[in-house]
């Protein structure tokens, strides 16, 4: 189960398969057909918000889905983090750095579509509500795992304390993710509960439709990132072999 969620980039954890630019191509064209649909549907088929949000509440469209693969990815970085721990396999290491990356960059698109989402919804740019605040704190904390990346120079020792560092970052992500659902004060709605969505049929398909497509995007721009980790490992081996 653990070997099944680390081939999240497609096929097992593997150096050749990361490389293979047909699937990679692939998932990422099928990412964005799904994020065209998305597009196409919120904005011209999904009815307008009736309350004060107006047009702009079309944003959650791509706003949550970001949100949500963001999580993904600090997800993925964990279970490389486990798989490094227990193998000391560097390609694990390669991919939890790939992931973090990644996240990071989601994030950013979190932060930047959430502020114009706070202040046409709250009327606010910034609210310290849970889910908010808790997402800042996975931002700050996986930005320090290239601080601490930096600043150790031994390769086998950087990628354990990497590791570490991302098993205990973690904890925040199912924090950010349920804050929701046990702090039901706060200013974000369930999107997706026990009950349903609570949308309506065209809303609930842009939304699948982003996430699936956010989704893919992650996965096929993991698949780019490992690929060009493992040429950089080739790079390293091969100066190495010159200068022996």
């Amino acid at each position: 189960m653990v070997e099944s969620a680390a081939t999240v980039a497609g096929g097992r954890v593997s150096d050749r398969t990361a490389l293979a630019p047909a699937t990679t191509t692939a998932i990422l064209a099928l990412a964005g057909v799904l994020l065209a649909a998305a597009l196409a549907v919120g904005f011209w088929v999904a009815p307008t918000d009736a309350s004060t949000l107006g047009f702009s509440q079309k944003i959650f469209y791509f706003h949550a889905p970001i949100a949500e693969t963001a999580l993904l990815a600090y997800g993925v970085a964990f279970v490389a983090a486990v798989l490094y721990l227990r193998r000391g396999d560097a390609r694990y290491d390669r991919l939890g750095v790939a992931a973090v990356r990644l996240g990071l960059l989601f994030s950013l698109l979190v932060m930047v579509t959430g502020v114009i989402w706070g202040r046409a919804a709250w009327g606010v740019w910034w609210a310290w509500e849970p889910r908010l605040t808790t997402f800042l704190i996975a931002c700050l904390l996986y930005s320090g795992y290239f601080v601490l990346r930096g600043a150790v120079e031994d390769e086998s020792r950087r990628a354990t304390y990497a590791a570490l560092f991302a098993v205990i970052a973690f904890v925040d992500v199912p924090i950010t993710f349920f804050a929701t659902r046990f702090l039901p004060e706060g200013l974000h709605p369930v999107v997706l509960g026990p009950s349903g969505s609570g949308m309506d049929a065209r809303d609930l398909l842009a939304f699948l439709a982003g996430l699936a497509g956010m989704t893919l995007l992650f996965v096929g721009l993991l698949r780019l990132e490992l690929g060009i980790e493992a040429l950089r490992e080739e790079l390293r081996e091969l100066k190495y072999r010159l200068e022996g």
